[in-house]
Order: C-alpha cells, then structure tokens, then sequence
C-alpha cells in the first residue's frame, strides 16, 4: 500500500494533467504560452514516477512536497484563463487633410466696367447692371407731356409703351458702347459673320473697312447679322427689358442723362451729320455708364415685337413674345429727333434688313 504523501503525488499528478489537456484548446485561442506549464506538468510527473518507483522507504520531505504543491497552485492558475500580455499595435492617426478655403468673390458693384475677351485677341469693355426691379414703360402723365410738346405726335404712337410696370431682372453684363467696325471685322474675317449689306454710311462712300471708321458703329446689319456677332464673342443680344433698365436705371428719367438731352450728351436729332465714334459723348452716360443709348445709332434687342406686350408681360426677366414679324429696335440715332430718342421709346423692323441708323451691342449674364 502506498503512503499518504505518495497517494498525494500520484492524485496530483492525475489532476494536472487533466487539467493541461482540458485547458490546452482555450489556452491556445487565448495566446497563452503553453510551453512553461507544459515543462511543469512534466516535472510533476517525473517526481512522481520517480517517488513511486523508489518506494515508500524514499519520503519527500517537506520542503519537497511544498515545492510541488506551489507548482501545482501555478498550473491551476494557468488553467483560470488569464492570458499573457500582448504587445499592442497603435493604431495610426489619420493625417487631416488640408482644405482650400476659397477667397470669396464680391459681386461687381453697379456700373463696374470688365474688359471682355473676343475671339480675335481684342477687348470690350462692358458695364454691370445688378440684380433687382424698375419700372418700364411709359405712363399716362408721360406721353401727356410728350403731346404738349408738338402738335405733331399722336397717342397712339406712344400706346406700345404701356402700361408702366415693375420689372425684375437678375444681373447682367453689357457693352458700354455699340459694336464698331473692327470688331465686326474680326467676325468677319473668321467667318463667323456675313459683311454689311452696304459699305457706305449716309455722308461716306467708304465707311466698313476703311481703318479712319474703325472705332465707329457698324450699320447695315440685320437682327441675324447681330445675333450672330454675339454668339461668335461669346455672348447675347440683350432682351429689351435690359436694355430698357441699362438705359434709365431705376428711377424712371426720361434719358439715360436725365431728363433733358442736349447734342453735349448725345449724336441725335443732326446735332451731326453722321455717326461718330463710339463713346464720343461721355455726359450722356447712363447710370450704369453705358453710352450712346440715346443717339449715334439705334440698336436691335433679342426680343420680337409685339405692341401690346406690356399688358401681359412676365413681372420677372421677361424675354419677349414667342415669337412675331419684327423684332423690337431701341434707342435714339443721329436721324432721330430728341423725343424718339428717350429711354422707353420702342419700335421694330424686319430681322433681315438692316440700315444706315441701325447697329447693335452685345450683352452677357453673369
């Protein structure tokens, strides 16, 4: 029969290696290292074997006993689970992307002037005209003051231009002065544009392609003529309401100078014998500085005619009718006398002729 102490060993030895194999597959999910308990229950074992082997006249003394009792107290320990300490791996910190703040544009103030690219390599120069309302047309107290000005005029003449109404328009770019004769050119030459029907003015023989006329309005062009300039620099004709607005501004004057036009502010009613070269009369600015839209020549707009109009227009950015015979010709020429030459005087004529008193400018939106 064996001894107490050796009945201890071999029990001990029993359960700890129980406890190894039981515990090994979760010691392994946890990463724990199994080769320092593995050692140890190898030792256990071999103490045993060896103390079993010897007999009961071989006694372990305490010390020994007490050494193996801590070894098993260690193995149990192992098989609770703690697992070994692992080496973290920082997670890395994401580098912050730089962002652009962009540098906020400011909107053009009114009247600011922009030298606008064509085609060619030229420029023109071109007046902003911002957002917001006016009023267009004529009223009644209007054209009264108009018939007690001549006995020649008659009110019917004068109807289309009613009734006044608000208007709102969005913002929008304009040529401060007409078209001329070299930059028509230049479209011209790209063939991008069809020549004046005619090369002459009224007192010149020789007045297109004659470098002494460069800076001075093209004439004989028809509506298409026009609409197709602007579409080769890269723009529009203006819609009446535009031009009507770059023309008067917002408090209703009678001229884009004011109330009164004299030959100082504008080429009109033979204060000259032809035209003459664009922007020659800087006191008849607009409010917005555009020049000439009283005299030197009148001026197609993109919009076709309709004389009743006004009494169904849209109250924003109105564009005209869908469609008509004519399209809306506007402003004063130097065939003009000064009352057909106010800010909201309209009239029309065929999209395919042109004249000697009839030119263009060329708008763009924002």
């Amino acid at each position: 029969m064996r001894s107490q102490a050796a009945t201890c060993l071999f029990e001990s030895s029993r359960r700890a290696e129980a406890t190894v194999f039981r515990t090994r597959p979760s010691l392994k999910e946890q990463n724990v290292d199994l080769s320092f308990y593995e050692s140890l229950y190898t030792s256990i074992v071999l103490a045993n074997n060896n103390y079993i082997i010897q007999g009961e006249s071989t006694m372990f003394d305490k010390r020994g006993l007490t050494t193996i009792c801590l070894l098993l107290f260690v193995l149990a320990l192992g098989a609770c689970g703690t697992p070994s300490p692992q080496a973290s791996t920082p997670t890395p910190t994401p580098t912050p992307t730089p962002t652009m703040t962009p540098t906020p544009v400011p909107e053009p103030a009114a009247g600011d002037v922009r030298a606008f690219p064509l085609p060619d390599g030229s420029q023109v120069a071109m007046v902003y005209v911002p957002t917001g309302t006016f009023w267009m047309g004529s009223t009644e107290e209007d054209i009264d003051a108009i018939l007690a000005k001549s006995s020649l005029w008659e009110r019917e003449w004068y109807t289309p231009e009613q009734p006044q109404h608000e208007v709102y328009l969005g913002a929008f770019w304009i040529d401060r002065t007409e078209v001329t004769n070299a930059m028509y050119a230049a479209c011209v030459a790209a063939g991008a544009c069809d020549p004046p029907s005619n090369s002459s003015s009224y007192t010149r023989d020789d007045y297109f392609g004659n470098p002494t006329y460069d800076d001075y309005p093209v004439i004989y062009v028809s509506w298409d003529d026009a609409q197709a300039f602007c579409a080769w620099s890269g723009r529009r004709l203006p819609k009446e309401a535009e031009w009507e607005k770059a023309a008067r501004g917002t408090d209703g004057r009678t001229y884009p100078s004011g109330e009164e036009l004299s030959c100082d502010a504008a080429n009109v009613g033979m204060c000259e014998d032809d035209t003459t070269a664009v922007g020659s009369h800087p006191d008849g600015a607009s409010p917005y500085g555009a020049l000439d839209m009283a005299g030197n020549v009148c001026e197609w707009v993109n919009d076709w005619y309709d004389k009743a109009y006004y009494g169904n227009s849209p109250a924003a950015n109105p564009s005209g009718p869908d469609s008509g015979d004519d399209r809306v010709v506007r402003g004063g020429s130097v065939g003009y006398v000064g009352l057909q030459a106010r800010a909201a005087g309209r009239s029309a004529n065929s999209p395919s002729q042109g004249g000697n008193v009839l030119g263009f400018r060329c708008a763009s939106s924002p």
